[in-house]
C-alpha cells in the first residue's frame, strides 16, 4: 500500500505537470491515476484547493512590484506558491526579491506543494475534474451564458455554479440561487447538475434548480423529463445509471427536495411562466401570501422588507413588479391593501404594518 507521504508527492507532480497547455493524454492518465485510489483524488482534490487558494496573491500585488514578506505571512500562503502558479515579481525596486524568499529548486517546489495541500479544505466536488469554469451574480443580477454544447444557462440574482463539459458528460455544480437550463439534446453527453447534494440528470430539456437552503432544493420542468436525486446520490455521481431509480420528474411538473425524499407534484402551465417570471426581471404573485412575497423581493435587493405586524403576514397578494423596483409593490400594497409603510432613515429599509399610522 502507497504511503500518504508518497501519494501526496504523486499529486504534486501531477498538479506541475498538467499547468499550461497539457494533451488530452495527460488529462486521461491523470484520471486514471485518481480512480485507482480513492486516496489519491482526495490528496489531488486538498492540493488543488489548496492551489487556488494561492490566486488570492494576484490581487494583492502592489502596483509598484515591491513583495512584501508581511503580507505572505499574514495570507498563510507559502512565498514558494508563487513560483509554481508562474507568479513573477513585477519590475520595480522590491522591498525583498521574489527570489531572495525561496530556493527554486525542483524538490523544494514539490515539497511546498505536499505542505500546501494538507491545509486544504476538502471539497467532495472543488477541484475534483479539470477544466471547471465558474459564473456568478450579485443581488440584483441576472445573467445568460451560453455553453460550448449549444445549450444555456439563466443565473438569477445572488447565483453562483461552475461548469465543465467533456466528452462524455456535462456538469454543472451549482453552489447557491438559482438557474434554468436549456439543454441542448445530446444521447451521449448526460447532462448533470449537482445542488445542495441533489443531482439532476438530463439529455436534453429545460427545467429550473433553485437552492432555497441547506437541506431544501426545487426542481421545476418546463420541457421534457429529468431524473432527481435527493441528497447522498452525488456519491456515485460517476455512475452513469446512479440516477435509473430515481424519481422522474416531466413537463408541467416539479419536485421539492428535502434531506433524504423527492416530493413530486403537478402545476399548471401558466404557474411555470409564473416561476420563472424572473428570467424577464419580473416577480409575479397570484395569491402568494405577503410573507413569501417579500421573501423574494428581498432576493433581489439590498433595501430589505420587514413584516412588522404579524397580522398581515397571511394576507394573499398578486400583481406583476420589476424584481428590482420593491417601491412599485409597497405603493401596490398601501394602494389595494391598506397595508401601511415606514421607510428608515438610515438605510432605506422599509418596515410593513397593519391598517393605521405605524409607531
Amino acid at each position: 500500500m502507497s504511503r500518504a507521504s508518497d501519494i501526496s508527492d504523486a499529486a504534486a507532480q501531477w498538479l506541475v505537470r498538467i499547468e499550461g497547455q497539457v494533451s488530452p493524454q495527460t488529462w486521461d492518465a491523470l484520471q486514471a491515476w485518481m480512480d485507482e485510489d480513492p486516496r489519491h483524488r482526495a490528496a489531488f482534490i486538498r492540493l488543488r484547493v489548496a492551489w487556488n487558494r494561492v490566486d488570492r496573491l494576484k490581487n494583492m500585488r502592489p502596483v509598484d512590484g515591491t513583495i512584501n514578506s508581511d503580507l505572505l505571512a499574514r495570507t498563510n500562503i507559502s512565498p514558494a506558491a508563487l513560483l509554481i502558479r508562474g507568479l513573477q515579481p513585477l519590475q520595480g525596486t522590491p522591498r525583498k526579491r521574489l527570489e531572495d524568499l525561496v530556493m527554486p529548486d525542483r524538490r523544494r517546489v514539490l515539497a511546498t506543494a505536499g505542505a500546501i495541500a494538507t491545509a486544504g479544505v476538502v471539497a467532495w466536488f472543488g477541484a475534483y475534474h479539470l477544466g471547471w469554469k465558474s459564473y456568478e451574480t450579485g443581488i440584483g443580477g441576472r445573467e445568460k451564458i451560453e455553453l460550448t454544447d449549444g445549450s444555456t444557462v439563466d443565473l438569477n440574482t445572488n447565483t453562483a455554479l461552475d461548469a465543465r463539459l467533456s466528452g462524455s458528460r456535462r456538469d454543472i455544480m451549482l453552489t447557491r440561487g438559482e438557474a434554468l437550463f436549456h439543454v441542448a439534446h445530446d444521447s451521449t453527453r448526460p447532462f448533470y447538475v449537482v445542488a445542495g447534494g441533489t443531482v439532476v440528470r438530463a439529455v436534453g430539456t429545460s427545467f429550473s434548480v433553485r437552492i432555497r437552503d441547506a437541506d431544501h432544493v426545487d426542481v421545476l420542468v418546463a420541457e421534457g423529463r429529468v431524473a432527481v436525486g435527493a441528497p447522498g446520490t452525488e456519491a456515485n455521481f460517476e455512475n452513469p445509471s446512479l440516477l435509473a431509480s430515481a424519481p422522474k420528474v416531466s413537463a408541467g411538473e416539479a419536485a421539492s427536495v428535502r434531506r433524504n425524499s423527492v416530493s413530486v407534484h403537478t402545476i399548471l402551465p401558466k404557474e411555470v411562466s409564473r416561476k420563472l417570471a424572473w428570467t424577464a426581471g419580473h416577480l409575479a404573485f397570484q395569491g402568494e401570501t405577503l410573507d413569501d412575497a417579500v421573501q423574494e423581493f428581498n432576493r433581489y435587493n439590498q433595501r430589505q422588507i420587514t413584516i412588522a405586524d404579524p397580522s398581515i403576514v397571511k394576507v394573499q397578494v398578486g400583481g406583476i413588479f420589476l424584481t428590482t423596483d420593491p417601491d412599485s409593490f409597497i405603493a401596490a400594497l398601501q394602494h389595494s391593501f391598506g397595508i401601511r409603510v415606514q421607510v428608515e432613515n438610515n438605510n432605506g429599509n422599509i418596515r410593513l404594518f397593519s391598517g393605521g399610522k405605524p409607531p
